[in-house]
């Protein structure tokens, strides 16, 4: 399913919901008929079409972490326009077992492994149409997890969702290193700033901060008994 959800201060924002393990892939125009891709899951046939519905090319991909319904479709993507491909590099030996973990799951989906991945640390940056796309480390859910921002835009992957809390109870996830993560990236959450999650829908920052009382309560910290969410 393709959404228009937003502009993130350089381009639109558009997501694809799609896969046997249903995620959010991000589709953010930079101009002149280009795009970067932010997450894609198991279904890059639908992320295609949605690129070209909306005569879109690519000129990278970066995954918020490892797992296979956020890296994917990384080497479908690589293998078709020669992209790079950005991980944190924690994360590289997780994507390698993902069909592994699929078959774990239970799942029919199989996934081929990108030719070669870009590894990048906590802080790091990479130039988008003249625009810095930074890597926020935030280990927990996997040990390479990272929140992606992009002018006003934070896609946050499995680290921090619009409502609830993003524990898998996959082997490597670590709960308490996730609580400081998020703690550590706490003040990126602002009113002008908004959250498009790997699941769920998308909300500002100031919303998330105010209405997701999963999170707070995980996190500690005081919330108010009656907040209503603002989804896109």
């Amino acid at each position: 399913m393709l959404a228009p959800v937003g502009h993130w201060g350089g381009g639109d924002v558009w997501r694809v919901t799609s896969g046997e393990f249903p995620s959010n892939a991000y589709l953010c125009g930079t101009g002149d008929g280009r795009c970067v891709l932010i997450d894609g899951g198991l279904d890059p046939a639908a992320i295609d079409l949605a690129m070209q519905q909306l005569a879109l090319t690519p000129t990278a991909v970066f995954c918020t972490h490892g797992h296979f319904d956020h890296a994917g479709s990384a080497a479908f993507f690589q293998k078709k326009f020669g992209v790079p491909v950005y991980l944190h590099g924690a994360d590289r030996k997780l994507l390698k077992a993902s069909n592994f973990l699929l078959m774990a799951f239970k799942l029919a989906s199989r996934i081929e492994q990108p030719g070669e991945i870009t590894a990048v640390a906590s802080g790091e940056s990479v130039d988008v149409a003249g625009h810095a796309l930074t890597f926020h480390g935030a280990p927990g859910h996997t040990p390479g997890s990272c929140i992606i921002e992009l002018g006003s835009a934070l896609f946050t992957g499995d680290t921090i969702y619009t409502r609830g809390v993003g524990l898998s109870h996959l082997p490597g996830e670590q709960p308490e290193m996730l609580k400081q993560s998020i703690l550590a990236l706490w003040p990126l959450l602002t009113a002008e700033r908004i959250v498009y999650p790997g699941h769920g829908g998308c909300a500002s920052g100031a919303e998330v901060r105010a209405t997701n009382r999963a999170l707070l309560e995980f996190l500690g910290l005081p919330h108010s008994t009656e907040t209503k969410a603002v989804e896109l």
